[in-house]
């Protein structure tokens, strides 16, 4: 059976968080070009990233990330659409297990993406611990997420754990 389709895809306003997220769960920088191909970006135009910017996989990864999150090739979009789930896939698709699970685990679940749209909204507003474990309690994060946000060590109010 098909997957719904998800009503929340990642763009280019999302960037600095995808990086952040990879980061945080430690993503080798230096495996971009696999990864690339993956997302369903074309070999020239990871090439063309590597030739600008070569000895510096953090920027290689950044720009292939913009090329994914803009569909500069129109190969990506047959790979899937432009959301967490896809890019877990993606990883997984380079034997990066652990991060493609973690992705798949805090930020590919319904509840994370509705999260993710209203983040500025959301940064106003004082999440206490209680309420992190009703909306674990309820089914609506699993547990997981409910550790990565208590673990994250930041306050909850109005602070990205990334």
């Amino acid at each position: 059976m098909a997957s719904k389709p998800s009503h929340f895809p990642l763009n280019i306003s999302k960037l600095n968080f995808v990086l952040q997220v990879l980061r945080h769960y430690k993503f080798p920088e230096a495996r971009w070009f696999e990864f690339g191909l993956n997302l369903g970006l074309l070999h020239p135009t990871l090439e063309a990233i590597e030739s600008a910017y070569r000895g510096n996989p953090s920027r290689c990864l950044m720009e292939c990330l913009t090329k994914w999150l803009t569909k500069a090739d129109n190969n990506v979009t047959t790979v899937g659409p432009i959301i967490w789930k896809t890019l877990a896939i993606a990883l997984r698709g380079i034997n990066a297990i652990s991060v493609s699970t973690d992705i798949h685990k805090t930020m590919a679940d319904p509840v994370s993406e509705i999260l993710q749209c209203y983040i500025g909204r959301l940064a106003q507003v004082v999440l206490t611990e209680e309420s992190v474990d009703l909306l674990h309690t309820e089914g609506l994060i699993s547990k997981d997420t409910l550790t990565e946000v208590k673990s994250c060590g930041c306050p909850l109010v109005g602070i990205q754990c990334y």
